[in-house]
């Protein structure tokens, strides 16, 4: 259901954002993909994706999309068993209508993409109980905050409001919120908290916690395999696309002439990089070839694709590259996306990530997972001086 719920708007995941998981935010990890500390065990926030390669032939990803069985009817409440009140802090309750409203714009966009249909009531009621834990949370700590004199601020909500939408027509985002029964002052309302509560962490939470270089070398000493280097290459590629037939041209083919057409295309784009590799064999330069015959972007940069371990190309691809060594050229390597000519300049071996390159991550990352645990634990204290009940079974 986490992918469904990446639909919601840009002000939705920013409101998600600010409220007090927030402080949960690990540093960007370096290119090896290294593993903050206590990344297993943080909430999922929002991570922006990887930016890939420029290059034609990275690997395509298919996202795996869980088809729960015994699915609820699209036309069915999913929030049905919700009970009157669903939770309570003390005196004050969190009714069914309070719940509702949180999910209202998930459900409306859920529903015009049709994706209602294939969840559980199992998974909504996992989903609510998380959502209800925030909710709970956030409330807990506002009022922490607000005992520290810590207060939403009108002003800069509007401010980061105004950011967040920024790009977004003004009819469209009211149209937006009025179809997902939200207004400007509701989301405003709910980054003022967001960002009252981050003020609060910031500074009364996260300012006294210290971590030393010590530590951080400490952690280093005894994670060695997290700041591994797998084997890479530096590699440059041109690539000849066969030419792709026209729509309109396609639509009035038989099938046996679109197979030769597609068929002739292929031998035209052989032929034109087999040309490319007898000049590249005779002495031509590699880059002035890349940038007048490659249909990869890279061709601005000579054919230039810089470093990459195994498994972040297509197969064929990847084989003939880590195959190469310094300063030779492949053969022509068909792939999915056409004809190459592969040119290994270095060969990276495994190697550790020397600790000054991550002590700052390191620093951070570890910071990081102090406050949070600071902050469960005040949270997991006030639901027991504020007596929280859940009440969804």
């Amino acid at each position: 259901m986490k992918k469904q719920l990446c639909l919601a708007s840009v002000i939705l995941l920013f409101c998600a954002s600010c409220t007090w998981f927030s402080a949960e935010k690990r540093p960007e990890a370096p290119a090896t993909g290294v593993k903050s500390p206590g990344s297993e065990a943080a909430k999922p926030a929002g991570k922006p994706a990887t930016p890939a390669p420029a290059a034609a032939d990275v690997k395509p990803v298919k996202p795996a999309i869980e088809t729960p069985a015994a699915a609820i009817d699209a036309n069915a409440d999913p929030l049905a068993f919700l009970p009157d009140v669903v939770a309570k802090i003390g005196d004050e309750k969190i009714s069914r209508n309070n719940i509702r409203e949180e999910f209202k714009p998930i459900l409306v966009m859920m529903k015009e993409n049709g994706q209602l249909a294939g969840i559980t009531q199992d998974v909504w009621k996992s989903e609510v109980k998380e959502r209800l834990n925030d909710i709970i949370a956030s409330k807990l700590l506002m009022k922490l905050a607000a005992a520290d004199g810590y207060k939403p601020d009108p002003v800069k909500a509007e401010e980061e409001f105004k950011n967040v939408t920024a790009q977004i027509p003004p009819e469209q985002l009211n149209e937006t919120l009025s179809k997902q029964g939200m207004t400007p002052a509701m989301i405003k309302e709910k980054i003022g908290i967001g960002l009252a509560i981050q003020k609060w962490i910031d500074e009364k939470m996260a300012a006294d916690i210290k971590v030393s270089d010590a530590d951080a070398e400490k952690y280093y000493r005894e994670n060695q395999e997290r700041f591994k280097k797998p084997e890479g290459v530096h590699a440059f590629h041109i690539l000849v696309k066969p030419d792709e037939i026209e729509a309109e041209a396609a639509a009035k083919m038989s099938p046996e002439e679109k197979t030769k057409a597609e068929s002739d295309a292929k031998a035209a784009a052989k032929k034109k990089i087999e040309d490319v590799l007898a000049k590249l064999k005779q002495g031509e330069d590699f880059a002035k070839l890349a940038a007048e015959n490659s249909a990869c972007p890279s061709k601005e940069k000579g054919g230039d694709l810089g470093t990459f371990e195994k498994g972040k190309m297509t197969e064929e691809f990847e084989k003939a590259a880590f195959a190469l060594k310094p300063g030779e050229l492949s053969g022509v390597v068909e792939t999915e996306y056409g004809y190459h000519i592969i040119k290994v300049t270095e060969i990276i071996k495994p190697d550790y990530i020397p600790f000054d390159e991550v002590k700052g991550f390191l620093l951070e990352g570890m910071k990081n997972q102090k406050v949070s645990e600071m902050i469960q634990g005040r949270i997991e204290e006030e639901k027991k001086k504020q007596k929280v009940e859940i009440f969804i079974n």
